[in-house]
């Protein structure tokens, strides 16, 4: 799994934002976890390259399936009505493909929806329903854009509600993250932004990082996407969010560190919150700190 570093390996060039999170953060285990963009639209020879030199495993898609299915519940001959369900109703669905564990997962699941659906005004709440139930492409995109419009309100609303709400998902997360025949593993959304920095920085509470090399990891985002800043800001400003989500948020690792020591009382107890249990907390833990800062946990440092 070193090869990659030894033989400095060539970056994608057709992934955004592509890192090995070891290459900022000091006591993680280099080649074990990787953050980008969407390989979406990646070159087959970047492709192979993730998976033939980086030995990429498993991908985690933080947008979720897109679209999500839908399966018919009813269906009645000569009635035009047909009602549809979710058949992953929190959002979490893994398949693979070409050798690569493909797990999608959307953090802002249904129990984020709800939180977020109980913010609205009852006046908001009723004309969304009412456009969604007249166009529902329209409507959904209409409710979306008012949605985020709310959101943007506060910089750190998204992340937050995550940690508080979206339990399944947080806990789908690292399940992948605690079971070691997923790695190498790289963690993905759009632009390999926010979503992925949460996750990133949350994994590295855990391993009790440098807060300062989290810190650097999450800014390198932002020079990673620069030449991508108008389609970003697009995209933004098309979900009713405000101009400045396009830059970063310095206090980002400090809040988010903060907010799960306060309310949660800290990442461990966080995590058996959400329904994970010691053995797989250590797992992860023996998986991704390097050799020396296991040593050091262990009382004694070997140069390594």
């Amino acid at each position: 799994m070193a090869n990659y570093k030894e033989e400095k390996a060539p970056l994608p060039t057709t992934v955004t934002n592509f890192r090995d999170v070891a290459s900022h953060v000091q006591n993680m285990k280099s080649g074990m976890l990787f953050r980008s963009g969407q390989i979406d639209d990646a070159s087959r020879e970047d492709l192979d390259l993730l998976r033939e030199h980086y030995h990429i495993r498993s991908v985690i898609d933080l947008r979720g399936m897109r679209p999500w299915p839908l399966v018919s519940t009813a269906e009645v001959p000569g009635n035009s009505i047909t009602d549809h369900a979710m058949q992953y109703p929190d959002k979490i669905a893994s398949t693979s493909v070409l050798g690569l564990r493909l797990h999608y997962i959307d953090l802002c699941g249904p129990q984020f929806g709800q939180y977020m659906m109980n913010q609205m005004g009852f006046w908001e709440r009723t004309k969304g329903i009412a456009h969604v139930a007249f166009s529902p492409t329209n409507g959904i995109a209409r409710w979306k854009k008012l949605q985020g419009a709310k959101l943007s309100q506060d910089r750190l609303t998204i992340p937050i509600t995550v940690i508080d709400r979206s339990f399944p998902q947080i806990k789908a997360v690292f399940k992948v993250l605690a079971d070691p025949s997923s790695y190498p593993i790289l963690i993905v959304n759009k632009y390999g932004s926010e979503m992925v920095s949460l996750i990133v920085t949350l994994v590295c509470f855990l391993l009790h990082s440098d807060m300062q090399d989290m810190h650097h990891d999450y800014m390198r985002t932002y020079q990673e996407t620069a030449g991508v800043r108008q389609e970003r800001l697009k995209d933004i400003r098309d979900s009713g969010m405000t101009d400045d989500h396009i830059d970063p948020y310095l206090p980002f690792v400090n809040t988010i560190e903060r907010h799960v020591r306060e309310k949660h009382g800290g990442i461990e107890q966080y995590l058996l919150t959400v329904g994970f249990d010691q053995l797989e907390i250590h797992t992860i833990k023996n998986t991704l700190l390097s050799a020396s800062a296991l040593s050091e946990k262990q009382g004694f440092l070997v140069d390594i």
